[in-house]
């Protein structure tokens, strides 16, 4: 088996979850994915056995998805790549084993949409009353077909591709029920282009969470039309590379939260990450940052329900 081999085979086999318990963690389900009860900002992907940490921005190449096992034994034993592929080598079985289980692997990669409701009384309700969100920006993401209620009553938000408004490429579900909070994306997104709303603008905002671009939406002047971006995380913000790359864009506001975590991660350094990485490759594209008021509190949802007579943001 050749370096390569082992490699992947580690990377799709050894659980990730299993691993963690191993070294002291203790896994906590949240939904169909699975948290650290000692890390709450850690979210595990089961599916594709994966990580990825909200709290903290992407890097190199991993939009989001933190990394593999390899990574997670990297960040949290202090190990080198040779000392974890080492470490993992004695679970490889013979070569035709690795086969299968890559092949099962690679056809789980297809975005499903969860099924659609007969109604969507739950979203409604909750997006205008709970969220304070527009009624007239929530009826243009039902129309666009961003938007639906699923068979358990949770919002489905769904981005497409921009080069073909027919293909859905990210979707991720947030719960109406306001007594147990739930979120999560669905399987098979791709973080290279998460939620997009193309208004053929030439102004880009880029926010956390579909909820927070809704927001933002309902504080502007409805003339002003902007495009957007909806991360899904901090850790997914290398997606604007995929939009920047086309080179229709010539401002983009950094609308992320206002939030800095103890290890120096959150909204704020994330947005510190973006304007940089602006700067440094897309030098013709004007840069501006727009935080929440933290008199209002961290997202733009918070300053929305603390403005809700407000006819419009200063942008």
């Amino acid at each position: 088996m050749t370096s390569k081999e082992k490699f992947d085979w580690i990377k799709e086999n050894i659980s990730i979850v299993d691993y963690a318990s191993s070294i002291g963690f203790t896994p906590v389900r949240k939904g169909k994915y699975y948290s650290l009860k000692e890390h709450d900002s850690i979210i595990i992907d089961t599916h594709k056995n994966v990580y990825w940490q909200n709290s903290i921005s992407g890097y190199g190449k991993c939009i989001g998805e933190m990394g593999s096992i390899i990574d997670f034994a990297m960040k949290f034993c202090n190990m080198s790549f040779y000392e974890v592929i080492r470490q993992f080598e004695g679970d490889i079985p013979r070569d035709s084993q690795c086969q299968v289980r890559k092949e099962k692997r690679i056809s789980d990669k297809t975005l499903k949409l969860p099924a659609k409701d007969a109604n969507m009384r739950k979203v409604y309700a909750y997006l205008i009353k709970t969220r304070n969100i527009k009624p007239d920006v929530v009826q243009f993401f039902v129309d666009n077909k961003m938007l639906y209620q699923d068979k358990n009553g949770n919002c489905v938000f769904v981005g497409y591709d921009v080069n073909n408004g027919v293909v859905p490429v990210f979707a991720c579900r947030r719960g109406t029920n306001t007594f147990k909070p739930f979120y999560g994306d669905v399987a098979g997104c791709d973080y290279a282009k998460c939620f997009y709303v193309d208004n053929e603008s030439n102004v880009l905002v880029v926010t956390e969470s579909v909820i927070d671009a809704m927001s933002i939406m309902s504080l502007v002047n409805s003339n002003e039309k902007y495009n957007y971006l909806a991360l899904g995380g901090v850790g997914k913000w290398e997606a604007i590379k995929t939009y920047l790359d086309k080179g229709n864009i010539k401002k983009i506001i950094i609308a992320t939260d206002n939030d800095k975590t103890n290890d120096n991660q959150g909204g704020i350094p994330c947005a510190q990450l973006m304007c940089s990485f602006v700067k440094e490759n897309y030098p013709d594209v004007e840069r501006k940052w727009k935080l929440p008021p933290k008199q209002y509190g961290k997202d733009w949802n918070d300053v929305l329900k603390s403005y809700k007579e407000c006819k419009k943001n200063d942008y």
